[in-house]
């Protein structure tokens, strides 16, 4: 039964993610053990969106720990027992005894049938640029479980979870695993002194997550240094609107934020500052952005895209007024409620799981309606094609903003004036000012 269960919930989470992402981009999946005992852990920082993306892309069904406070919320008590999380009693939250001698007891038996069990360590969601401290939940359930109750071989996989806009429908979500480790290493130190070979550990695990985990002194900092580096990554004659992939421009972005914090006096880098705030002043003061300058299309392929692109609008504007029409109503109540939580993270948990639970409350019933009134079968087809149309709407929503780019592309290469001339030479100093600040050894 709990097999069954996992696998509907790992097919479940898949379809959730990539309706709620526009693209999900996987790094180094290799890195993932296919068979074995494994303790993931990741960085924190998007509610229960985190888990439900790692469920979704993994390709192994993690078993994830969570405190137990969130058993409390009664809309999410459900979810988490099928998705079978397993509880944590944290001291803060005033609960007496040590439950926990349970859970890390459930982790075990899962890591003695080769499972994977997963954690965030830094113990709460948040909204900060960086790491925050871990705890040492993570090293004490991997080393007791390997030298206490003999599984073997027990290994860690960090894994790094990035988003360009965690709060944003249809925005962008990176994943980066980094390469298995050993609890073999820590054998000798366990049998001396357990509880120094678990802070040592924990130490080692920080820096498993800070090679795959976003980290940068600000958001300032990171906002500037993400814009340059899509600026950098982005070929210049590439699939319009954009062929700029995530990977690449975290990528580019915290090599940059490295080197700022290394040595934040670099001369180069203050060429590169100066350089990238002259072409986003030119941005602004044309209303275009950087793919628009970015892209070379002659006006034949220009206007080939701009028809292709409005045949599609056409044929999908019947299905999205239905799906409108059918979403709107709980679509805005369950805006206005994710609007409450203080964490940004528990908003985008608020809008995926409380448009998931709203829509199918709103298919169930129009299914049953029309059901009634027509018939079994024209009941069945309103609710499944319901969910289409809504995606429908999604779509269309994107292919007009692409219709709107594309016009904007038009322009430039129809007007080709000085001005866009001198804005596209700003852009190339952009560029290659990056590339100078990116050699610096």
């Amino acid at each position: 039964m709990r097999h069954l269960a996992d696998q509907v919930m790992a097919k479940l989470s898949h379809l959730l993610v990539h309706v709620f992402f526009r693209s999900i981009e996987l790094q180094c999946k290799e890195n993932l053990p296919n068979t074995g005992p494994v303790v993931l852990v990741a960085n924190h920082n998007n509610g229960l969106i985190d888990g439900l993306l790692l469920m979704a892309v993994l390709g192994r069904y993690p078993r994830f720990l969570g405190k137990s406070t969130l058993f409390k919320i009664v809309p999410l008590w459900p979810f988490l027992k099928f998705a079978g999380v397993i509880p944590v009693y944290r001291a803060i939250d005033g609960v007496p005894g040590d439950h926990n001698v349970s859970a890390f007891s459930t982790c075990h038996d899962i890591l003695a049938r080769s499972g994977v069990v997963a954690l965030f360590p830094e113990g709460i969601s948040h909204d900060e640029p960086t790491l925050q401290p871990l705890k040492t939940g993570a090293a004490r359930i991997a080393l007791d479980a390997g030298f206490e109750n003999g599984v073997n071989p027990v290994v860690t996989v960090a894994v790094g979870l990035t988003y360009d806009s965690k709060t944003r429908f249809r925005s962008r979500a990176l994943v980066r695993i980094a390469e298995p480790v050993s609890i073999s290493r820590w054998s000798e130190e366990y049998q001396v002194d357990s509880q120094k070979a678990v802070r040592a550990f924990t130490d080692d695990v920080a820096r498993q997550l800070a090679e795959v985990s976003p980290t940068y002194p600000s958001w300032a900092q990171a906002v500037k240094v993400s814009r340059i580096a899509e600026v950098v990554v982005r070929s210049p004659k590439g699939r319009f609107p954009s062929d700029v992939t995530m990977g690449d421009q975290v990528g580019t972005a915290e090599r940059l934020a490295e080197i700022e914090m290394r040595d934040p006096g670099n001369a180069r880098l203050q060429a590169l500052d100066a350089a990238f705030a002259v072409y986003e002043r030119d941005l602004e003061f044309l209303g275009l952005s950087d793919s628009q300058i970015a892209a070379e299309y002659p006006r034949a392929r220009l206007r080939w895209l701009l028809v292709w692109s409005i045949v599609k609008v056409i044929f999908t504007i019947p299905f999205a007024a239905i799906g409108v029409i059918v979403h709107i109503v709980p679509f805005v109540i369950i805006k206005q409620i994710a609007r409450r939580p203080a964490n940004e993270g528990m908003k985008s948990t608020a809008k995926l799981l409380g448009c998931f639970a709203s829509f199918v409350v709103v298919y169930t019933a129009l299914g049953i309606i029309v059901g009634r009134r027509e018939g079994a079968g024209a009941g069945l087809v309103i609710a499944m094609g319901s969910p289409l149309c809504g995606y429908a709407a999604v779509r269309l929503g994107e292919r007009v903003r692409r219709v709107g780019g594309i016009l904007g592309g038009y322009r430039i290469v129809a007007n080709g004036t000085p001005v866009l001339r001198a804005v596209s030479d700003h852009r190339t100093a952009v560029v290659h000012a990056a590339l100078g600040v990116l050699d610096t050894p």
